[in-house]
């Protein structure tokens, strides 16, 4: 499965182009993760997508001194559709990825991969279906006798989604669509599977209120953007401590952007609005509707990345479902601690 974001901007070829030279530029930094650390404390911090708010809780660490106070210096190395995360992580040219859904991370595994999942930033998924405001779509068998526009990297989990809630799905009718939410405010179709902080952003911004329906709150939850390492990693004493001091000051980071939203808003377009292009607006209305996902509302005494036993059992149970053998012993909060 390609990796997802959940951001609500679309970019150009140029812009891509843009951040590959960017990822090139940064390649040689991160190549130090396959080195001993105790030599030194940069290392490469792999994301899946290009820098946005997304992000914000990672830079905000970086602006806020965490990292240093912590003795580390991650170099965070820019994502997008052609920059896939779980190879520079497998052949140790970053320390640490961050992939969009877990089971890209599984699937790398069960193909040989030794990999462990150390983090989750999204405790609730923001996969959700998404309508009009003026024309609901609140429950699964609302969609009965609707068209559903759907992404090919979508399709499966909405149909397993669907079978899950009792939805006969033969009378659902499937639109093919891409990310951009125009087909539902064309009236094309009623429905569309996205991302909570993608096209309701999207939608919304073009004077199209909308209707936002989680896949979490009807049974199908798993945590997404996970924080992954190499089990060689975890072995190694220097480089886990690394590790974890790095998700320590990122938590921090993360605790003081959800406190306050608006400074994780102000360091991303600081770093990155005029060179990418970014609205502010947009990414505070993205940056906001992501918040109920990065919420912790059970142990909120651990880690902001703590991975507990039951989000552990809906992802593998959820994976499970859409044909991705998972195993609890892929995921570890030992960093964490």
């Amino acid at each position: 499965m390609k990796s997802v974001h959940t951001g609500a901007t679309t970019w150009s070829r140029r812009d891509l182009l843009k951040l590959s030279a960017t990822v090139l530029a940064t390649a040689g930094v991160a190549s130090i993760a396959g080195r001993a650390l105790a030599e030194e404390t940069a290392f490469g911090v792999k994301f899946a997508w290009i820098p946005n708010v997304e992000y914000s809780g990672y830079y905000l660490a970086q602006s806020k001194g965490l990292y240093k106070s912590n003795a580390v210096a991650p170099d965070f190395m820019p994502g997008g559709p052609n920059s896939p995360v779980v190879p520079l992580v497998a052949s140790g040219k970053a320390l640490i990825g961050l992939e969009a859904v877990p089971e890209n991370v599984i699937n790398a595994i069960n193909s040989g991969s030794r990999l462990k999942i150390v983090g989750a930033q999204f405790q609730k998924s923001p996969e959700c279906w998404v309508s009009l405001a003026s024309a609901p779509i609140k429950t699964p068998k609302d969609i009965e006798g609707k068209r559903l526009g759907i992404t090919l990297a979508g399709k499966n989990t909405a149909l397993i989604f669907m079978q899950m809630n009792g939805v006969d799905t033969s009378k659902v009718t499937l639109v093919p669509i891409q990310f951009d939410p125009a087909p539902l405010a064309a009236g094309e179709i009623d429905a569309l599977w996205g991302f909570a902080s993608n096209q309701p952003v999207s939608l919304d911004m073009r004077g199209y209120p909308s209707y936002t329906m989680p896949l979490a709150d009807f049974g199908f939850n798993r945590m997404q953007n996970v924080l992954f390492v190499s089990e060689e990693t975890l072995a190694d004493p220097a480089r886990a401590a690394a590790v974890k001091a790095f998700l320590a000051a990122s938590g921090e980071g993360w605790r003081s952007t959800l406190a306050a939203p608006a400074e994780g808003v102000a360091v991303i377009m600081s770093l990155f609005g005029d060179s990418l292009g970014l609205k502010q607006d947009e990414q505070a209305r993205i940056l906001d509707a992501m918040v109920p996902f990065l919420t912790r509302t059970e142990q909120t005494d651990k880690s902001q990345f703590w991975m507990g036993e039951g989000l552990i059992k809906e992802t593998v149970d959820n994976l499970g479902a859409i044909g991705v053998k998972a195993d609890a012993a892929t995921f570890t909060n030992e960093l964490l601690g």
